[in-house]
């Protein structure tokens, strides 16, 4: 059957376009993981929001982030509309065995650094000294020590609500999927609602550690500097 998307990788750009803000389709991603993260609890508590807040300027702002990261040090690609308007309805950043995010001074300037100075200094100490050390410590322990530096590691998925639901996401992890199939390499995620698991799961990943009983047992809690919290699950495939 024919897919209505088709997926497209990013060309890592010139440093400069980047400073300049002149690579065009990064307000069309941005746009979209607006769109796709309204509403999210995990957005709104790494950012210092209230998730009751109505307010929604500053999520595509923190998801882009992650995106120009991806085309710093990683690989990111966008689904679009299968016709003459080629319209990006999706967008995925994967990072591959042996890097991570902000491993790279690139990241560190033009993601990293702009990111946290756009947050206050309360909520900058809360990411140094507990959300990354204790987002670490739990994914090597769901995973194993080393597993996630080893496998791709899929640090943003999102698709416009208006386009879910359709096969936009499973495109844009099939691709890593194809491309790594004769490494055997291991494909790992995080979640932090059990919507989400669904998708993973429906897409060929299994929640992490294995053996425990209900997915309940298998999440960690991360509390932010608003006193609101969210739960995170952590997901692997296997390479097939």
């Amino acid at each position: 059957m024919h897919t209505p998307f088709r997926v497209r990788k990013l060309d890592s750009p010139a440093l400069e376009d980047l400073s300049s803000g002149s690579l065009p389709e990064l307000r069309d991603i941005e746009l979209v993981l607006a769109k796709a993260f309204t509403g999210d609890i995990f957005t709104a508590v790494v950012t210092g929001h209230n998730p009751k807040d109505p307010a929604t300027a500053h999520i595509g702002p923190f998801w882009k982030s992650t995106v120009v990261a991806g085309l710093l040090g990683g690989e990111v690609y966008v689904a679009e509309t299968d016709d003459a308007e080629r319209r990006i309805i999706g967008c995925a950043v994967w990072f591959g065995p042996g890097h991570t995010m902000y491993d790279t001074e690139a990241q560190q300037k033009y993601s990293l650094g702009p990111l946290m100075a756009s947050f206050s200094e309360e909520l900058q100490q809360w990411w140094h000294s507990q959300f990354l050390p204790r987002y670490d410590s739990f994914v090597a322990s769901a995973l194993g020590e080393g597993a996630k530096h080893n496998s791709w590691h899929l640090q943003t998925l999102g698709v416009d609500p208006l386009y879910q639901r359709r096969g936009a996401a499973g495109l844009l992890i099939n691709v890593i999927v194809e491309k790594a199939r004769s490494t055997g390499a291991m494909f790992c995620v995080e979640a932090e609602t059990e919507t989400n698991v669904e998708v993973y799961t429906k897409l060929g990943f299994q929640v992490m550690p294995k053996g425990k009983n209900g997915i309940h047992n298998c999440s960690d809690t991360f509390t932010g500097v608003t006193g609101d919290s969210f739960p995170m699950w952590v997901l692997m495939r296997e390479a097939n």
